[in-house]
């Protein structure tokens, strides 16, 4: 195989008889078992703390996953695509 990641030119790849499992280019999933109805969610932090409840996270938001519940910002996690955008611009650094 003249390539460093195990494939090669037409055909010589990992997709048949190498390694078969996870991970290894099954396919065009890559890596997945659970297909196409996967609902995997990011996972943002805020911390209550250092939280001052600006706002700023909430505007960004593209998917309207934030909000502010009693001064502070909440995730919900199941909307959360995990683009970070309120990471950057959290002015306190709350957000993980």
């Amino acid at each position: 195989m003249p390539f460093r990641d195990g494939t090669g030119p037409r055909g010589m790849g990992r997709g048949r008889g190498m390694g078969r499992g996870r991970g290894l280019g099954m396919g065009r999933r890559m890596g997945s078992s659970s297909g196409e109805n996967s609902t995997k969610t990011a996972t943002i932090v805020i911390d209550p703390e250092k939280c001052t409840g600006c706002g700023k996270c909430v505007s960004v938001c593209p998917t309207g996953a934030l909000s502010l519940v009693d001064g502070k910002a909440k995730v919900d996690q199941l909307r959360c695509k995990g683009c970070r955008a309120c990471v950057a611009v959290c002015p306190t650094g709350a957000i993980t």
